[in-house]
């Protein structure tokens, strides 16, 4: 068996997801038989998935990120073969100009369209009910108090409704007519580029065959409709080098 080696998550790099971070007990070799949506991309053992167990990894694949549970396993089996889908909190791509920043997000939201963006800060003037949808009948996820101070990062084109963060975790969409821009801050009206939100969670996966094994972790992106892995990031030109056992 080959020497233990960390991988390197594009979770850890960019969130310091320390709880999902792990070291599988092989070193990768490649993406395996299912390289178009990488589910197994950070396992040895994964290149030797057949047909029916890359179907049945998928489909847990699938269903962890979902509606999975952060941190609940999600078991899948086929053959020799046995696995899991452990997955992280829900995050939101795609809203900033760094294309690698992510908002936490607690609860579902819809991200189904281009909003505009890098509307910069507001402060809300009444008690606010903030929905999971731009719309009188989305569903209320909560309530922001008057006065409390909010970064718009999206607004639906033509519709007057905002999705908000607050202290850097998006909470949903709040009506245009209760908020105001906070005191200070740049008066101009229009709003940055248009961009598409796009939804991620990290994972942790597990594999195992006649008595190896593999763990690693990775942060999967809902592209088109499919849950597809997030390539790792490069390592930067004067990071150190990884060490092995």
């Amino acid at each position: 068996m080959m020497n233990a080696r960390c991988l390197l998550s594009r979770a850890a790099a960019l969130f310091a997801l320390a709880a999902l971070g792990a070291c599988a007990t092989h070193e990768s070799a490649g993406f395996g038989a299912a390289a178009p949506l990488g589910y197994a991309s950070g396992s040895a053992l994964g290149a030797g998935l057949g047909p029916r167990e890359e179907a049945a990894l998928a489909r847990a694949f699938a269903a962890a990120m979902e509606t999975g549970v952060s941190g609940a396993p999600t078991a899948w089996s086929s053959g020799d073969y046995q696995g899991s889908v452990t997955p992280g909190g829900r995050l939101v791509a795609g809203l900033k100009p760094d294309d690698g920043a992510m908002l936490p997000v607690s609860a579902p939201i819809d991200l189904s369209f281009p909003l505009e963006t890098e509307l910069g800060l507001y402060a809300v003037t009444s008690t606010a009910n903030v929905r999971a949808g731009p719309s009188l009948k989305a569903r209320v996820l909560g309530q922001l108090g008057a006065g409390t101070a909010v970064d718009v990062v999206g607004k639906t084109p033509r519709e007057p409704w905002m999705l908000v963060a607050v202290d850097g975790k998006l909470r949903g969409y709040v009506h245009q007519s209760l908020m105001i821009r906070a005191p200070g801050a740049d008066l101009t009206l229009a709003g940055g580029p248009t961009r598409t939100p796009v939804l991620c969670r990290p994972f942790e996966e597990r594999l195992a065959y006649r008595g190896e094994s593999d763990r690693w972790t990775g942060v999967s992106c809902k592209r088109d409709g499919r849950w597809r892995v997030e390539p790792a990031p490069a390592p930067a030109a004067n990071a150190p080098a990884m060490l092995s056992n």
